[in-house]
């Protein structure tokens, strides 16, 4: 336990993430080396904890038994559930809202529920569930600086001034909480989607991409097109960084892990990257004239490019192939591409006339939905980790690459909105197994 400590501290003292990897890997090398009995009950533990975090049904076990120490348990899930489990992370969303509130109506708890408060705010991943909680964090973080809350902490006050000492007594004996399962009559679907600020803006609603984690590739984006362009450029050399295009395929670039080459694709139109293939792929880093692209690099740009320029046609196949009958196995297959193809940047304005390419996709979504309801008639529970399940989290995670993109409509993003709210009704009202 010394060991874990000293190990944990000395992480801790890292000043950047690389060195903290870089240190990590060689204690697990050590470890498996020297222990590997000890290495082999640590992974499977970790394994375990893993499972049970990406199983919403845990929470009520945990609540039912206060003894189990919910806090730390929900701590542990929000950093172990994975991103794209969307039905797992709205149930947690659901008991979590319920657990701030009793903190903020008892005054219990208080500093826990200020560590995962904390947590949720600095991590990118949950910025989501940040946007429907900031109100209730607000307030908690409001009782921790309180002095009148401070007396009536317990021993839980000194749990996460060292996070790696377990506690002698349980600090949350008497944290009563009602179970999830108790409250059938509050929604098991909460309005996780819904974007912040549709009813402050008019127009076109712009949904903050914060819960991708590149936030900060918009601001990058407007400062490049404030320092290096001039509006006397002449529309034959229109780059992405003309067509307001940088920060989208900038996004994009991140997703294929390509983003170091940036500079590459901001000195091209977008129509150029739609049109890179091997043959002239040469000829395009020529004319940039900058540096040099690996190999691998080259053909992974040419094979995502191919992608791009065959969206539309493969949108269309889908439209005919979804008014016939689909297996779960093609349904699930279907809902791959589309989240996998929303992640590529959609011209806007600047680059192609009309909105063709957003009405086909909010098009596909709807025949997808239709598919989803029609398969979730024919069965009588949910498994998540099914087919149908599978393709019920890859639907809703494409609800919010859609609402989180700015070149759809608002009539457009209305009707993504009530897609997910049709799906999430339906799966409300059916029993579901997370197992």
């Amino acid at each position: 336990m010394d060991e874990m400590k000293q190990l944990a501290m000395k992480l801790m003292q890292c000043k950047s993430f690389k060195e903290r990897q870089e240190r990590l890997s060689e204690s697990l090398d050590y470890l498996s080396f020297n222990y590997p009995d000890l290495y082999t009950v640590w992974f499977r533990e970790m394994k375990r904890r893993e499972l049970d975090s990406n199983d919403p049904n845990k929470i009520t076990k945990w609540l039912d038994n206060p003894s189990s120490k919910s806090f730390v348990k929900l701590h542990e899930a929000l950093l172990l559930v994975k991103n794209n489990n969307i039905m797992a992370k709205e149930e947690y969303v659901n008991n979590l809202r319920r657990m701030l509130n009793q903190t903020i109506e008892n005054g219990t708890n208080i500093e826990v529920a200020a560590k995962i408060c904390h947590l949720i705010e600095k991590s990118t991943s949950l910025a989501i569930i940040y946007e429907n909680l900031k109100h209730l964090i607000h307030q908690v973080n409001q009782l921790k600086k309180s002095e009148r809350h401070m007396q009536r902490e317990t021993s839980t006050e000194n749990f996460w001034t060292n996070q790696f000492k377990l506690p002698q007594i349980d600090p949350f004996q008497g944290f009563n909480i009602q179970p999830a399962q108790q409250h059938m009559n509050s929604p098991v679907w909460p309005n996780l989607l819904q974007p912040t600020n549709l009813k402050s803006v008019s127009g076109l609603p712009h949904f903050s991409m914060e819960c991708y984690g590149y936030n900060h590739l918009e601001m990058i984006a407007k400062t490049n097109r404030s320092n290096i362009l001039g509006d006397s450029r002449s529309l034959i050399n229109l780059t992405i960084l003309d067509q307001e295009m940088d920060g989208a395929v900038a996004k994009w670039l991140h997703y294929l892990k390509l983003h170091k080459y940036q500079w590459f694709f901001n000195s091209l139109s977008y129509l150029e990257i739609e049109f890179i293939d091997e043959d002239n792929i040469d000829d395009f880093i020529a004319k940039v004239n900058k540096n040099s692209i690996t190999k691998g690099a080259q053909k992974k740009i040419c094979i995502s490019t191919k992608k791009l320029r065959d969206r539309p046609q493969k949108l269309n196949d889908l439209l005919l192939a979804l008014d016939l009958e689909v297996t779960p196995s093609e349904l699930c297959e279907y809902m791959s591409y589309m989240r996998d193809i929303l992640h590529f940047p959609i011209p806007n304005k600047n680059c192609v006339v009309g909105d063709q390419l957003q009405q086909d996709i909010v098009l596909v979504m709807e025949k997808l939905l239709n598919q989803l309801l029609e398969k979730l008639g024919m069965v009588r529970s949910l498994v998540a980790q099914s087919l149908l399940g599978m393709s019920i989290n890859k639907y809703l995670e494409c609800i919010l690459l859609i609402i989180g993109n700015q070149t759809f409509m608002k009539q457009q993003i209305d009707k993504s909105l009530l897609f997910s709210e049709t799906l999430k009704y339906k799966v409300h009202r059916m029993p579901r197994n997370f197992n």
